[in-house]
């Protein structure tokens, strides 16, 4: 109300149509009559006519009154901006939170979001005398113009003008802490009032773990939204890679996730670039949901291929997440090294050695009438060589005896970087092995159990097993069949097992009926250690039709093939081991998709491990593929996106920021969809309109009752 006086005024004026109804009533006259029956009854209808008479013409002379007094208040229509900020004092300190993620690069009509952004933050920067601002540009991480606030608010509109969408999410939590530090410094205590200005489009995926209670109380929370009143459509690639292990050569199936953020159906097609092998995937995408497409691909040459995919024929908000960058690497079929003290035997020995089912079960045709295979590869701990170790996809130890200390340490190196490792655990000695290969590999190894020989005299026979986890490789291959699959096996042999305290019991695939761990599996780094504890030799498992599926899956699970290929998020940390032919950190050097605009930190730095080299990235760079090289040689490449989580472009509901959300603090929001102007002063005009309208009706209802 911009007259709110005319109220009160009202109220009390509303008392004068009472008054004058009280004074104008008629009093009853006396007649001297003969007879007054008749006119009894005349009398008791005039005066119900005059009692509806007197309500009606009442009720439109208080109402006119009433709304003659709304009209001189001159009530506002339409939404209104705080005004906290606006009557500021001048001894005030304010940041300026600008969120520059890349959401904030989508369109809405012809419109950029950011660009509506960049002009709120602007006016908040306006000079003002006495006022100390400061600005933070937040993303993954927040940054801070100034270290503190200062009164030099034109540096802060340059930097705001050079400012740019950052292909980014929005880590809310550091960027409202590196606020709090700033309000609450010796020049923000000293200052009469503290405030906050946050200018996001407020998404949902990044907004809805948000606390302000890490802001000093009494800051003054003003939320500007630069969303759109409803989220835009928006389509994007949010995966593209193989499923599985990708060999040279051999048919593999190319996944890509579409991501369809808008309110109904979308046909789409996607062109994938791989190499120089282009491929094209096509679907329906419902609304709502991430679609995934996929394609049978084949790549010929071994090595590294770079490549994109990209949504073709698209109008949506966002672009940038259109494209998304790959690297998959083309690996020859995998070579296993199975370390081991026994002959290789021969399937007309009446009894086999464990390790000749091994040997079967690891290349089940590679090998035939025991002629040595080029895919496995026996040999004897005591003579291994440490090339042998690191050329192998896949190491199995099966009977291998005592290890020395440096086959133990490179073992564990190597599982560190990412190789498989699968141990059959028969002999006492194997206790031994698999606690000193703990020890090695340090705290890249919790093992689930802490496996032991058996007590002398106590004999490992016809165990069964008793529970397993069926959504896990190897049992889940068999589906609903794994119950059946697993009934009829017995084991022998082995090790006995007890339970660490705050082990992840998931590791433990599987348990005897002596409550014994029959199948490990857990992750060493990058890597995966198996543990099959049983002889297979004086077991059945090797003579059922369960183990060459059961062993080529549990095989396929610790080489990796299950692992989806995923892109790093660009502006997170990252750190990769390179693979052990990589060389010397020396000899290599990193490559940018940009190589002329790329920041040398984006690059991050190759640093020589005692398990091989780090490739470690503070923050990752710009969407692309970044490679490291040993001269024109690829040796690992690795791409970079827009995290999957920005291409949703959905606002978080403003109830939630200024309620649940708030901490306690008392936050303001305004959105940038409503008028920037005064609100509309047009109300008072239907108000004396309605006003006159009540006059007219009590003229015409004084002629309609004749008085």
């Amino acid at each position: 109300m911009l007259h709110p006086w005319a109220i009160a005024i009202g109220v009390a004026a509303l008392a004068g149509p009472l008054v004058v109804h009280l004074l104008t009533r008629p009093r009853p006259a006396r007649l001297p009559l003969s007879t007054i029956r008749f006119v009894i009854e005349l009398v008791q209808q005039r005066r119900a006519r005059k009692r509806l008479r007197d309500a009606l013409i009442l009720a439109l002379r208080t109402t006119a009154v009433a709304l003659l007094a709304l009209a001189v208040a001159r009530p506002l229509s339409g939404g209104r901006r705080p005004e906290a900020l606006d009557d500021s004092p001048a001894a005030a300190v304010r940041v300026v939170l600008l969120d520059v993620s890349q959401s904030m690069a989508a369109r809405h009509g012809s419109v950029r979001v950011f660009e509506r952004a960049r002009a709120i933050a602007a006016r908040q920067l306006a000079d003002q005398a006495g006022r100390q601002v400061n600005l933070i540009l937040a993303a993954a991480a927040p940054q801070s113009v100034f270290d503190r606030v200062s009164a030099n608010a034109a540096a802060l509109r340059d930097v705001l003008g050079d400012a740019r969408p950052l292909p980014q999410r929005l880590n809310v939590q550091p960027a409202l802490n590196r606020a709090a530090e700033l309000l609450s410094s010796p020049a923000g205590q000293a200052a009469a009032s503290r405030e906050l200005v946050i200018v996001s489009d407020f998404q949902r995926a990044s907004w809805a773990a948000a606390d302000f209670s890490a802001l000093p109380v009494g800051t003054i929370i003003q939320l500007e939204s630069v969303a759109s009143e409803d989220a835009p459509s928006n389509l994007a690639v949010l995966r593209v890679g193989p499923r599985g292990r990708v060999e040279q050569g051999r048919a593999f199936a190319l996944e890509v996730d579409v991501g369809n953020y808008s309110v109904s159906q979308r046909k789409v097609e996607v062109e994938v670039t791989l190499g120089t092998s282009v491929y094209h995937l096509a679907g329906s995408c419902p609304p709502g949901v991430v679609t995934t497409l996929a394609a049978e691909a084949t790549l010929r040459e071994p090595g590294w291929q770079m490549g994109e995919a990209r949504l073709l024929s698209v109008d949506d908000a966002l672009s940038a997440d259109d494209r998304r960058a790959v690297a998959v690497e083309a690996r020859r079929p995998p070579k296993y090294l199975l370390l081991t003290r026994q002959p290789a035997g021969s399937p007309r020995s009446s009894r086999p050695p464990s390790s000749f089912f091994v040997d079967r079960a690891l290349a089940p045709f590679a090998s035939r009438d025991g002629q040595p295979s080029e895919t496995v590869i026996r040999t004897d701990p005591a003579r291994l060589e440490p090339e042998a170790l690191s050329a192998a996809d896949l190491i199995v130890l099966d009977h291998p005896g005592k290890l020395s200390a440096p086959t133990l340490r490179t073992l564990a190196s190597l599982a560190q970087r990412g190789r498989g490792i699968l141990y059959i655990a028969a002999e006492p000695i194997d206790a031994a092995n698999l606690s000193l290969l703990a020890e090695a590999a340090g705290t890249g190894l919790q093992m689930p159990v802490e496996f032991a020989p058996p007590q002398a005299g106590q004999a490992r026979r016809n165990r069964f097993i008793a529970d397993f986890v069926r959504r896990e490789p190897p049992f889940s291959i068999f589906g609903d069949e794994a119950t059946a699959a697993v009934a009829s096996l017995r084991f022998s042999g082995g090790l006995i097992s007890r339970r660490r305290e705050g082990a992840l019991l998931d590791d433990v695939r599987a348990t005897f009926d002596d409550q014994s761990a029959c199948l490990v599996v857990t992750a060493v780094g990058a890597g995966r250690l198996g543990v099959l504890n049983a002889d297979l030799a004086a077991s059945n498992l090797p003579v059922s039709p369960t183990f060459v599926p059961f062993m080529g899956e549990l095989v396929a699970h610790l080489l990796g093939q299950d692992r989806p290929s995923a892109a790093v998020a660009c502006g997170e940390p990252a750190a990769s081991f390179l693979p052990a032919a990589a060389g010397d950190a020396d000899d290599l050097r990193i490559e940018s998709p940009q190589p002329t605009t790329a920041d040398a930190s984006a690059l991050g730095e190759l640093r020589s491990e005692p398990i091989g080299v780090l490739w470690r990235m503070p923050a990752a760079g710009p969407p692309g593929v970044y490679r490291v090289l040993d001269g024109d040689h690829t040796v690992f490449a690795l791409a970079t996106a827009i995290p999957a989580d920005e291409s949703d472009l959905t606002p978080l509901a403003s109830s939630l920021l200024t309620g649940r959300l708030a901490g306690g603090r008392t936050v303001q929001y305004h959105a940038a969809t409503q008028s920037d102007a005064e609100p509309r002063d047009e109300l008072w005009t239907w108000l004396a309109l309605a006003c006159v309208g009540c006059l007219i009706g009590e003229v015409f209802g004084l002629r309609l009752f004749r008085s």
